[in-house]
């Protein structure tokens, strides 16, 4: 497998920023694993730094954590420059990022008021009904994520303009960066989400 031809074997390349924060697959860690044992093979990697660099893409979760084991065994390993984002994209992130919180919103619902009404059914469910005190702000929380869907999506948009052009002119301000055929700006999914 020759450098130039390795990274078409991914699904996506992992040197393009915009895909550091996706989730890799079984397929991708093996592209990875079969360069290092080509390495290994023509003797540019002993068994020690074979076994780490092995083990480190066995546990990598994202694209990025896939290009350091291999940075040194290829020429091009670098990412590709940054250029802003197409909206579509920035949109199609913002609604992915609005299903995430819409998930945190329904589990963090369903599975308080699950505990809670069954420990009250357990209990004998007579008297006072206690679980209204789980019902009331996770139903609250719920109803207010789903109706705001649009709100949400929005400000994440606004976020990550904000976060690509500082970016943009952070690279494009450094010297001898070019300001042409780069690639787009990364979405940085790993990061703590902002409150919805």
């Amino acid at each position: 497998m020759t450098t130039g031809s390795v990274w078409r074997e991914f699904e996506h390349d992992p040197r393009d920023p915009a895909y550091a924060g996706m989730r890799a697959s079984d397929r991708d860690r093996a592209v990875v694993h079969d360069l290092l044992a080509a390495a290994y093979a023509e003797g540019r990697l002993d068994r020690e730094e074979l076994d780490e660099r092995t083990g480190a893409v066995t546990a990598a979760k994202t694209y990025a954590e896939l290009l350091p084991p291999i940075r040194d065994l290829t020429v091009d390993a670098a990412p590709v420059p940054l250029t802003r984002m197409p909206s579509g994209d920035l949109e199609r992130q913002a609604r992915l990022y609005y299903g995430e919180k819409l998930r945190e919103a329904f589990f963090g619902f369903l599975i308080p008021n699950l505990i809670v009404w069954a420990i009250w059914f357990m209990a004998g469910h007579g008297g006072f009904v206690w679980p209204i005190f789980v019902l009331i702000p996770t139903g609250a929380n719920l109803a207010r994520v789903l109706a705001s869907r649009r709100e949400i999506v929005d400000r994440r948009i606004e976020k990550l303009q904000r976060r690509q052009a500082k970016e943009l002119e952070a690279h494009q301000s450094k010297p001898g960066t070019p300001a042409d055929n780069e690639g787009p700006i990364p979405d940085e999914s790993n990061e703590k989400p902002e409150d919805a």
